[in-house]
């Protein structure tokens, strides 16, 4: 009898540490699913200089947006479960000719743990500057381009 308790026991043991650790499992994919990330964007490049954005993802189109020197434009959004989360946007400003920027804003492969949930970006005369909390430096990241 005590032979088939005990192994009744190690059975039920068996359900104890299995049940805990799917528990485990849909904590911590919660924590990571929960988790929301800000996206902002600001115009750095003139006092008299206007930068249009507009920005999306495959789900969200989050319209064009007119910046004046120092104003920003933010989002926040939680990225899917499939890590395949992107949003990208078309910045453009005039100065004798049109110069534009096409960039990711996000993407969860590089920036999950790069700006990780606060993902700031810089736009200046030079070109576009991203956020690095961990030297806590802009770092350049894309020239404008041209049109005629």
């Amino acid at each position: 009898m005590r032979l088939t308790k005990a192994a009744g026991d190690g059975s039920m043991t068996a359900v104890v540490v299995t049940g805990m650790l799917q528990l485990l499992i849909m904590a911590t994919l919660y924590h990571v699913a929960s988790g929301k990330v800000t996206i902002q964007i600001t115009n750095f490049i003139g006092y008299d200089d206007v930068l249009m954005i507009g920005c999306r993802s495959q789900d969200d189109d989050l319209g064009q947006h007119m910046l004046s020197y120092g104003q920003s434009t933010e989002w926040k959004f939680k990225p899917n479960f499939t890590k395949t989360t992107l949003f990208y946007c078309n910045a453009r400003w005039k100065t004798d000719v049109m110069l534009h920027v096409h960039f990711d804003a996000y993407e969860y492969m590089r920036d999950n743990y790069g700006c990780g949930s606060d993902c700031r970006w810089l736009f200046t005369v030079n070109g576009v500057y991203a956020y690095n909390s961990k030297h806590d430096s802009w770092d350049f990241r894309f020239p404008w381009y041209s049109s005629l």
